[in-house]
């Protein structure tokens, strides 16, 4: 089956296009919108797809499956579908903010509360994480993560940065360092990671106030542990204005925590909420906090939902 993908550009549209895109066909290529001025203001809505007609990537011969993701994808998925003349079964992961009938399927958060015949919900997003991938980069940076000195847990803590619904500002940053003290000085072992959007501020206030106190910082500088940090950590901490770091966290199998933010967005709330009735995550005030847990993973599910339907059309 040959793909297309197409995002919007940003980080978290790329990670949810290629977990699904990869899983469904080893024939994929990606592509990001870039929709012009003014074509890229009108998206989502029907006149983008003239900002589309003239970009050659975008003509035929058309694929099997286009799947879109992130606002600025609508058009090109809507143009592709109006030119194949619905033979180009076309996908839509996210809320589409348009009606989701303009696509042959749609996979939409839950928080988004987005519905109709074609929709499916989860309460988590797809990621394109595996365990092995997890146990391969756990044993790859053991020797630099682990310590034999430590006499707790091994506490990993996923710090992103501000966006446009948490100001995330270097006050609360000491807040946090100050709550994260508190496990240093019960004998836990913090790996730490900050994300591209963190301020710099927040490892000068990390290292000055955990200084003298078992702990590793990564904060932009060689590679990424990322990876190997879900996979080595009995316990996970994550600041809360990510839902796809939040995600991602779900899916190591150990207690996850939220570091809940300074700040208010409805859908965010939505997305908690869920989390928290279903004992996926609790809050994190200054203490472990344990639980039965088990890895949570909705990609499968999505990836098999998705082919139901391509092969529904298909067969039509």
């Amino acid at each position: 089956m040959k793909i297309w993908g197409v995002s919007s550009g940003s980080k978290g549209n790329d990670v949810q296009l290629e977990s699904i895109a990869q899983a469904l066909s080893e024939d994929v290529t990606f592509y990001h919108a870039n929709l012009s001025f003014p074509w890229n203001a009108f998206a989502p809505y029907k006149p983008a797809e003239l900002g589309v007609a003239g970009d050659e990537r975008f003509n035929p011969p058309f694929p099997d499956m286009v799947i879109a993701c992130g606002r600025r994808a609508v058009p090109v998925a809507r143009y592709i579908k109006r030119r194949s003349v619905g033979q180009c079964f076309t996908v839509f992961l996210q809320n589409p903010i348009i009606h989701p009938r303009a696509f042959d399927f749609v996979w939409a958060p839950a928080h988004d509360e987005v519905a109709g015949d074609n929709v499916m919900t989860t309460i988590l997003g797809p990621h394109g994480l595996t365990h092995e991938s997890l146990k391969n980069e756990a044993s790859n940076w053991h020797d630099r993560l682990a310590s034999p000195a430590v006499t707790g847990k091994c506490v990993g803590v996923m710090i992103g940065g501000p966006n446009k619904f948490y100001d995330f500002d270097p006050s609360e940053m000491q807040k946090l360092a100050e709550n994260l003290l508190l496990l240093a000085q019960q004998g836990h072992r913090l790996l730490i990671s900050l994300s591209s959007r963190s301020l710099q501020d927040y490892a000068d206030i990390l290292k000055k106030t955990l200084a003298g106190h078992d702990n590793y910082l990564w904060h932009g500088k060689g590679d990424n542990p990322y990876k190997a940090i879900l996979g080595l950590a009995d316990q996970l901490i994550v600041t809360g204005d990510s839902v796809n770091m939040v995600g991602e966290a779900c899916f190591a199998g150990v207690p996850v925590q939220v570091y809940f933010l300074r700040g208010h967005s409805r859908r965010f709330n939505r997305f908690y909420e869920q989390l928290l009735v279903q004992d996926y995550v609790k809050p994190f005030e200054g203490k472990l906090e344990s639980w039965p847990y088990e890895p949570r993973n909705a990609t499968p599910e999505i990836v098999a939902k998705i082919l139901d339907a391509y092969h529904l059309h298909q067969n039509k």
